[in-house]
């Protein structure tokens, strides 16, 4: 059950409280602990349905009896910091704290996504310029201490809740988890002086009958359904992604106050509406988060790159098939190796590894076309170096028509790639231009009259713009690299969260782009090597620490998050280099992605 309409209609009451809240702090109810006692008294409505529940687990009942218990304490200690403090203030600050310190807990423990984790920071971004110029007057060391502890006590609380929930149904736990305020309460009413302080100073009980009275039943109501579906959400998913989200309570206090006529500075309002943007992409992001698909995965394999390396292609190929119980492949056909000389084709050996694949059911996308997966990307042969580009792009068409009509009996083949990143300028390709784009658009004319298996088509995931391959192609497939070297930065990883893909395809598909599955052709599997070098010719030491095996499955994670339903590995080569240089364990955690 998906948590967020909960949180909202949460925050949403709990914008009513709030004001409510306010009101009576500043005119009726000077002493927290009086506050508090008629909270705790208040949250007691829930035990008549006690004959309806049974009783939960010993762990469950401790669980979530301290929880209660911690939770008091925080809104004790809230309290204390609002005597001292300014509402406008001392709420917003301990709404920040405590998703922050839930989030602590939930990276230490990953019990959250990346995503989510992208998602609670904008979200508390989002609160903080929301209330930050309402931070006025002078901070008291006291009042720091107050908010510090009160949000420590209320993050716990929702911990010790979320675990009692995973051992128990969710209303019978909440029930049996008030009995505990019971002798707190019986405390109170029989030791005089603090039955004397709830009870008989004028300044200090309240008239349930009275103005007060019922503003305060008001709000408790309102409080209590809003803790109410907190704790229901909290029950659902981890409290750090539920408490996030009290950013949308100030918005609604903010439309509150549009609607009361409030004034607002230029200022306050660009803060605001800054604070409004943050909030509503970590909204999107954990909607977007709550979406799971199940995920294909599959490998690029280049028997050039294997042969690079010091490897057998064929025989590291038939070992990956059988080592990874392979499912998906994506094969490149290199021009100079299929036509050395001209009009003279040659595809014995990519029939051979077709071959293999096909006695295995595997499924392959087979590159067709003049630039392919690997460096320098693109694989003139000698007899075209002499060749201009129009009289070479002829050639590249005839290569592209004999490529279809030989491979396209091969019925495991799922999908035809014509290109790679063919509008990247990359490698040791021509500048793409006008002529490279008429260029493809005749190669997947030519395919589409051969064959009516889909086409795909690449761009690169964060340098291309990605909707001109999406509008000609059936399949579009994004290249995701999360460590890259270049001679300006050096080694750097992309700071960006795997949503930032999906964000970036829905925008492709607005802007024009045709209606199709997206992929991901390329998911970073191995080091990148500076300078372009092999890393047969690179430090062994150096790629170990640039890429630790803990990437293999950081990075397969990572992608899983972007929503793309099929993931292609780019390195298995290496791992396979890796494991003759007597490092398996590259090899070996491959296996268990693959399981």
């Amino acid at each position: 059950m998906n948590y967020l309409p909960f949180t909202l209609i949460a925050y949403f009451l709990n914008s009513l409280s709030v004001t409510i809240n306010k009101i009576l702090l500043n005119k009726s109810i000077p002493d927290p602990f009086v506050y508090v006692f008629y909270i705790s008294v208040f949250s007691l409505i829930l035990l008549p349905a006690l004959p309806f529940t049974h009783l939960p687990a010993n762990e469950a009942l401790i669980l979530a009896s301290i929880s209660t218990l911690l939770w008091t304490l925080g809104a004790y200690l809230m309290f204390k910091a609002l005597k001292v403090g300014l509402l406008s203030r001392v709420i917003p600050i301990i709404g920040t704290l405590i998703p922050l310190l839930l989030l602590g807990q939930a990276l230490t423990s990953s019990t959250i996504s990346i995503n989510q984790t992208w998602a609670v920071g904008f979200l508390v971004l989002g609160l903080i310029f929301i209330t930050i110029l309402d931070w006025v007057g002078k901070f008291k060391k006291e009042e720091l201490i107050f908010e510090l502890f009160s949000a420590t006590a209320f993050a716990l609380s929702y911990l010790l809740l979320n675990q009692a929930y995973q051992k128990g149904e969710f209303f019978s736990i909440l029930i049996y988890s008030r009995l505990i305020l019971i002798p707190f309460i019986l405390l109170i009413l029989l030791l005089p002086t603090l039955r004397k302080k709830v009870t008989q100073s004028k300044d200090q009980s309240i008239n349930l009958l009275g103005k007060s009275g019922l503003i305060f039943l008001a709000g408790q109501l309102a409080g209590g359904a809003a803790e109410l579906l907190l704790l229901f959400s909290i029950s659902l998913s981890p409290p750090a992604l539920v408490n996030s989200m009290q950013g949308t309570q100030y918005i609604f206090l903010m439309l509150f106050g549009i609607f009361l006529k409030e004034k607002y500075t230029k200022l306050s309002l660009i803060t605001k509406f800054i604070g409004i943007l943050f909030i509503a992409l970590g909204l999107y992001i954990l909607n977007f988060s709550q979406k799971t698909l199940p995920t294909k995965i599959g490998i690029t394999y280049s028997p050039r790159y294997a042969m690079e390396l010091g490897l057998n292609p064929k025989t590291t190929f038939i070992k990956i098939l059988s080592d990874l119980n392979l499912k998906y492949l994506r094969l490149p056909v290199y021009w100079d190796e299929v036509e050395a000389f001209p009009n003279s084709l040659n595809f014995s050996q990519v029939d051979f590894y077709l071959n293999e694949a096909l006695k295995r059911n595997v499924g392959v996308v087979l590159v067709l076309g003049y630039k392919q997966p690997r460096w320098p990307e693109c694989f003139n042969p000698p007899w075209v170096k002499n060749l201009i580009r129009l009289e070479r792009d002829r050639k590249i068409l005839n290569l592209v028509s004999k490529e279809i009509n030989h491979f396209k009996n091969y019925q495991n083949i799922i999908a035809w790639q014509i290109e790679n990143e063919p509008f990247l300028s990359y490698g040791n390709c021509d500048l793409p231009n006008d002529n490279t784009y008429s260029r493809l658009k005749k190669e997947i004319e030519i395919v589409r009259q051969s064959d009516q298996r889909p086409i795909l088509l690449t761009d690169s995931g964060e340098l291309g713009f990605w909707i001109k391959p999406m509008k000609e192609s059936d399949i579009f497939g994004t290249t995701l690299y999360r460590s890259v070297w270049n001679p300006v930065f050096g080694q750097f990883s992309y700071p960006i969260p795997p949503v930032f893909y999906a964000l970036k395809n829905t925008l492709a598909r607005s802007l024009g782009a045709s209606k199709g599955e997206t992929i991901i052709s390329e998911l970073q599997m191995e080091p990148w090597i500076p300078d372009l070098k092999l890393p047969s010719l690179s430090s062994i030491q150096k790629q170990l620490i640039d890429f630790p095996e803990s990437k293999l499955t950081d990075n397969l994670k990572y992608a899983k998050e972007t929503g793309f339903s099929s993931i292609y590995l780019w390195g298995v080569e290496w791992w396979y280099f890796m494991d003759a240089k007597g490092y398996s364990k590259y090899l070996q955690s491959a296996k268990k992605l693959f399981k």
